[in-house]
């Protein structure tokens, strides 16, 4: 069942959005119609039609879910207007009924209404948001820092995507106006959850939990990624959900321990079949009523981890588990970070053999240079909003858990991922049932999966088959 966000969530949103930007009039786009969007992607082979989901921040202000939608809102008179030529009537009466748009126009009187309304301020605030800025997955992929925006050769320039070819037209038609990134307003607005935000995370929590909690079970030697991958999606649609909010990210033997940048960009990682011996690191987010949520864990292929494998896992979950108890209000991201590496610093003097003195040494190394922070912040985003670097943690903020471990001589990665709200106390830890101890582990993995439900289903199937007249 669908829970959206209240009309007093978004009327809340639009009046701080107001406070924030006093000084000019904020326009925004959303998202189109199916198949509108559909021709104008058509020369696009990585677009794929999926069912409408509006703008997410257009949706986070104002609720609007109607396509084909241009929005003013006016600071000085907290006025809400709707441009668009959708004519579903049901759309348009739920819109009307809300309680949050004053009006409903067609776009045509959009620019009319922009100039009319502009002259009372100095400038213009649109959402864009420049391609570079993906650079910042960089620390997850290994790519060097801006290799993900050379997506043409040098002297080509880089591609503008629909929200700054938006920006530019708005700076071409008001020449007069400085128009502004509404950007940073809005991710300050998201740091902090509302207790309406807490309960649709939780409820993508609940699903992302109960997904990978199958997942693990329906793990085999002589299965595929994509097998497990399948059953994932399955369970976590049965919880609700709406769609993976990333490609699922099954890492099996040496993929465990790959850049991610290499490992995406080979077509057939995820035809891989699990072999006895493995390990399996289990990286998966969905969407629940445009809120995100992830969960990670690694397990072994063959239910029961190696002793290499124990060693390395357990080396690991003394890190975990520690960078767990330092989650509180006032403390910081770097902090939390300390605390990681420190456990594993002190682990180091105790290790005899040398492929764990180097996983070790390579984990205090890539957690204390590479990551400002030991996972991401959720919310409407994958990476949303919250403190950074030494800023201090505060109650309401939400974010993934997950430091990275990789043995590469005995190809086996480690990843927890768990979503923790910082509370007023310390913090709330979303695992659900995941596993977190080796023994709970294995006792999950032989528990029955939805493989053996569906290959006694199959043999119920045959027995009463065979027991029809003329049954050959």
């Amino acid at each position: 069942m669908t829970e959206k966000l209240s009309a007093e969530f978004h009327k809340d949103r639009v009046e701080a959005l107001c406070r924030r930007c006093p000084d000019g009039l904020i326009v925004l786009r959303g998202e189109l119609d199916w198949s509108r969007k559909r021709e104008i992607r058509a020369l696009d082979p990585s677009y794929s039609e999926s069912n409408f989901k509006q703008e997410r921040h257009l949706y986070y202000l104002t609720g609007i879910e109607v396509p084909n939608s241009f929005v003013i809102i006016d600071p000085k008179t907290q006025e809400v207007l709707l441009y668009t030529d959708w004519t579903v009537e049901r759309d348009l009466e739920r819109v009307k009924s809300f309680g949050v748009v004053g009006e409903i126009r067609p776009p045509a009187a959009f620019l009319r209404d922009a100039r009319d309304r502009g002259q009372a301020y100095d400038a213009l605030y649109a959402l864009y948001h420049p391609f570079p800025e993906a650079g910042r997955f960089a620390a997850y992929t290994g790519a060097q820092p801006g290799a993900l925006a050379g997506v043409f050769p040098p002297g080509m320039g880089e591609p503008v995507g629909d929200d700054m070819q938006f920006t530019q037209k708005l700076s071409a038609l008001f020449p007069a106006h400085r128009i502004k990134n509404l950007y940073p307003a809005v991710r300050d607005m998201q740091r902090i959850k509302s207790l309406e935000e807490i309960r649709l995370l939780r409820k993508a929590n609940e699903a992302v939990t109960a997904g990978v909690l199958e997942g693990i079970k329906s793990i085999r030697p002589g299965i595929h990624d994509r097998d497990v991958s399948a059953v994932i999606e399955y369970t976590m649609a049965r919880r609700g959900a709406t769609r993976q909010v990333f490609a699922p990210n099954l890492m099996s033997g040496p993929n465990s321990v790959t850049m991610l940048s290499e490992l995406f960009s080979d077509y057939g990682h995820r035809d891989r079949e699990l072999a006895a011996g493995d390990g399996i690191i289990i990286d998966i987010g969905t969407e629940v009523d445009y809120y995100l949520c992830s969960a990670v864990r690694t397990v072994p292929v063959a239910g029961r981890f190696t002793a290499d494998q124990q060693r390395i896992y357990e080396l690991y979950l003394d890190c975990y588990r520690r960078t767990l108890e330092g989650i509180r209000p006032g403390v910081s991201q770097r902090e939390l970070i300390n605390i990681c590496a420190g456990a594993m610093e002190e682990a180091l003097p105790s290790l005899q053999e040398t492929y764990l003195r180097q996983t070790a040494e390579d984990f205090i190394l890539l957690n204390t240079t590479a990551r400002s922070m030991l996972g991401h912040y959720v919310d409407l985003n994958v990476f949303g909003a919250g403190a950074q670097g030494d800023e201090p943690l505060e109650p309401g903020m939400i974010f993934i858990l997950e430091p990275m471990l990789f043995c590469r001589e005995k190809q086996f990665g480690v990843v927890i991922g768990d979503t923790v709200l910082v509370t007023e106390e310390g913090c709330e830890i979303w695992s659900g049932d995941l596993p977190y101890d080796i023994a709970e582990i294995e006792r999950i993995m032989a528990e029955p999966s939805i493989f053996e439900e569906l290959e006694a289903e199959t043999a119920r199937r045959n027995a009463r088959v065979g027991t029809l007249p003329n049954a050959t």
